[in-house]
């Protein structure tokens, strides 16, 4: 049995579930690459409703659903930066990363823009490798005296 999603645009009401499935995917699907202060740390980036609403007013921000569930979300700013980009624990490897990158991607070529951006975890670099992203540089990022690394992509959109 195929599982199914379906993507729209992210609206306000939807901020709750997104802080939910932000901290939930970061302390459980990245685990195996992160020691635990690592990710309470990085999970405690998406606690701000308003820096969420301010993504949602201001970037190409889809969620993906699964009946009224909300299983994935991904984010691109006009500059071609993906932003935002997660699925729920609970839905992984069941095609919802690919349906979020599929449509992103498309944003980003009909915006012309040549290169497309991203900053990745060190869980989610495969996935982006096998959608043609090259690593720039590796990143050591301080957060409450904490390092978390991960990665600068990028890839050349062909039009």
């Amino acid at each position: 049995m195929k599982f199914e999603a379906t993507l729209r645009a992210a609206k306000p009401d939807d901020i709750p579930g997104i802080i939910r499935l932000y901290a939930q995917t970061v302390l459980t699907v990245c685990r195996a690459e992160y020691a635990t202060e690592q990710l309470h740390v990085w999970a405690r980036l998406g606690r701000d409703p308003l820096r969420w609403e301010q993504r949602i007013s201001n970037q190409f921000f889809l969620v993906a659903e699964s009946g009224r569930s909300l299983v994935g979300f991904g984010s691109l700013s006009r500059d071609n930066y993906l932003d935002v980009f997660y699925v729920s624990k609970d839905h992984q490897r069941k095609g919802i990363a690919n349906l979020l990158f599929s449509a992103l991607l498309e944003k980003a070529m009909l915006a012309g823009i040549p290169m497309m951006t991203a900053d990745v975890s060190k869980t989610a670099k495969p996935f982006f490798e096998k959608k043609g992203f090259r690593v720039v540089e590796a990143q050591e990022n301080l957060i409450e005296e904490v390092v978390i690394v991960n990665f600068r992509m990028e890839k050349v959109l062909q039009g």
